[in-house]
């Protein structure tokens, strides 16, 4: 309920400006989150400090943009990303003075929005709770969670298993040829952000499953029955967001979300079971 409604106002329907109301009050929550990590990403700085004999990594105040949270990301990113293949030292470049700057802002937006991601799907939900019946917000509430945890992991996985192989394999090709390798800052940081955000986005595939079956939308046996066509459309989603033709860094992502589906389907199972077991008792 948005702030200033009256008692009871959830259990009447809401005209359209009451809708835009609402909607406007939620965005604000997110965009001032979204605002106040973006800030922090860009003038706090991690520091090493000793407390004690207890050594800590603490954020600190940071007036220089060089030693800014964005930037040790992006010098991470880099270390852990781009590195040699076969001896090749891969040149990472800038094609204008401002290019450096740019990628700071991206990295401390693209953080932001990982950072504040409960507090949006917490946001999202309460906007739409009033339009549920009480069963379907309690469902609301079991979900929450796993998508915060999902979209995180999926997150966690492109930055740490399937990036790290797929630069390497795809400049070793590179190499072969006797090409030279270069890598321009901003493009190198557009694809490593973009893929990511894509990958956690896949990660949610299990809760849609759940979420579509729960209310009613989609039959539990429809995810049994077509099986073959998702696992194709799996597939298919794999290989647009993948930059290469190979099919190595297809698989990379396709595997994991078929296996999603799969648990998808078995918490699906096991809820239904549950359910039946409930009411023969």
């Amino acid at each position: 309920m948005a702030a200033g409604s009256a008692p009871g106002s959830e259990d009447r329907p809401r005209s359209f400006f009451e809708h835009l109301e609402e909607v406007r009050s939620r965005l604000k929550v997110v965009v001032y989150a979204l605002l106040l990590a973006f800030i922090f990403f860009l003038l706090f700085v991690f520091r090493y400090i000793d407390l004690g004999g207890l050594g800590l990594w603490l954020p600190l105040p940071s007036l220089n943009p060089q030693e800014s949270i964005s930037s040790q990301f992006l010098v991470a990113m880099r270390s852990w990303l781009v590195r040699p293949v076969d001896g090749t030292v891969i040149a990472l470049i800038v094609l204008n003075p401002w290019e450096a700057v740019v990628v700071q802002f991206k990295i401390a937006l693209f953080l932001s929005a990982v950072a504040i991601s409960p507090v949006s799907t917490y946001e999202f939900w309460r906007f739409v709770a009033p339009a549920l019946k009480p069963k379907e917000k309690r469902m609301i509430v079991r979900v929450s969670v796993p998508v915060v945890l999902l979209f995180l992991a999926g997150v966690a996985m492109s930055l740490l298993v399937v990036l790290p192989f797929t630069f390497p394999f795809l400049y070793g090709i590179a190499i072969a040829l006797g090409a030279t390798p270069f890598l321009q800052l901003q493009e190198f940081l557009d694809f490593v952000l973009l893929f990511s955000l894509a990958f956690g986005a896949a990660f949610e595939l299990p809760v849609i499953m759940y979420g579509l079956s729960v209310l009613g939308i989609v039959e539990p046996t429809f995810w049994k029955r077509n099986w073959r066509y998702s696992a194709v459309a799996i597939f298919i989603f794999g290989a647009v967001i993948t930059p290469d033709g190979s099919g190595v860094t297809m698989m990379l992502v396709s595997i994991p979300m078929l296996v999603l589906y799969a648990a998808g389907y078995a918490f699906i199972r096991i809820r239904l079971r549950n359910g039946m077991r409930g009411k023969s008792s």
